[in-house]
């Protein structure tokens, strides 16, 4: 178990020549995307039964709030300036990271797609519009997130930037911005016909990712102050859960599809993450958390293969094939992928 306060705090606003490793983020993406495969593979009365509001449902917002713990963490040891956030050098590295995994499942997709159609007569493809923002020529569950990340890479630098500025202001607009997007949503009848782009939105997330960068405060600098709070607004999302998914408790004009993951239940995934970090190791060699590590820096690869996977079949209940191959499919893909940026790179 790893204490807080035993961690190296980095000054905030300065530079700092030496970068941390946590290997707790990467146990904790390797757990959040076992999660996701599972909530792809059972069914709704049997998440309802297990109370999966409270962990594998929980999957995506940890990834969000990850997703901002990641930058707070970038950017605690920087001093930036505006003309420092959108360099080709940060866009190359995006490319690399992002886009060629994504380019790459583009074409297994299109391959795949046309082998299955051609010897189960089945159409599978999903072409139009929307393979531009992130919809893979044969789509399954969870694509949406893929679209999610794409305006991240957009959004989180200036997020960062504003944080590390105005840390209190920047949470208030982003909390602000969510909200007034949920109540505009709302009104909009195009996502009563489709869903995808109020699915993908990032605005829905914000305030999980404002939750990340407080986060990264907390685990860099041990003000424990912070520790308090996120526990108090950990438990309160916690009862707003329960009300919701088995009391039948709901959110006036917002979108009933999502109302386990937005603003008032951001803070319950914040927590998991806080006790994980707290729990797991910095740094261990212990087999189990460096498979559970290997699988979490794999998550966006295993991600790529499960969308593709969830696209093909038709019957997804066998749980331990799913699981399989999408794990050791995903683990190839990104072993492949990674030899192949680096010789680009080079």
């Amino acid at each position: 178990m790893v204490c807080l306060s035993r961690l190296k705090p980095y000054p905030l606003g300065r530079t700092s020549h030496m970068k941390q490793h946590f290997q707790q983020i990467d146990i904790l993406k390797g757990l959040a995307i076992i999660a996701v495969l599972l909530l792809h593979s059972v069914s709704r009365e049997q998440l309802n039964a297990s109370y999966a509001v409270f962990h594998i449902w929980q999957a995506v917002p940890i990834f969000m709030v990850l997703m901002g713990l990641n930058l707070g963490m970038s950017y605690a040891s920087k001093t930036l300036h505006f003309d420092q956030l959108y360099t080709p050098n940060y866009f190359q590295k995006k490319a690399l990271r992002i886009i060629f995994p994504l380019l790459l499942m583009y074409i297994f997709a299109l391959v795949a797609g046309y082998v299955w159609e051609q010897i189960y007569a089945r159409e599978v493809y999903t072409l139009g519009w929307k393979n531009l923002i992130g919809v893979l020529p044969v789509s399954g569950k969870g694509n949406y997130f893929i679209t999610l990340l794409l305006q991240s890479l957009i959004a989180l630098p200036l997020i960062g930037y504003t944080f590390n500025r105005w840390p209190i202001r920047t949470s208030l607009v982003l909390l602000l911005l969510e909200i007034a997007f949920q109540l505009i949503a709302y009104q909009i009848s195009y996502f009563e016909e489709d869903r995808y782009l109020y699915d993908s939105a990032l605005f829905r997330y914000f305030s999980a990712i404002a939750l990340g960068l407080w986060l990264a405060r907390l685990i860099l600098t041990s003000e424990r102050r912070y520790s308090w709070l996120l526990i108090l607004a950990g438990i309160a999302s916690s009862i707003y859960l329960y009300f919701h998914q088995y009391q039948g408790i709901s959110l006036p004009y917002i979108r009933p599809e999502w109302q386990a993951q937005l603003f008032l239940t951001y803070p319950y995934a914040a927590l998991m993450i806080y006790l994980g970090i707290l729990t797991f190791p910095q740094q261990s060699n212990f087999i189990a958390f460096r498979i559970m590590a290997t699988v979490g820096k794999a998550s966006y690869h295993i991600f790529l293969v499960q969308v593709l996977y969830f696209g093909l079949i038709k019957d997804n209940t066998n749980i331990a094939l799913n699981l399989t191959f999408c794990l050791l499919v995903g683990l190839i893909f990104y072993w492949l992928e990674s030899f192949l940026s680096k010789k680009i790179s080079n």
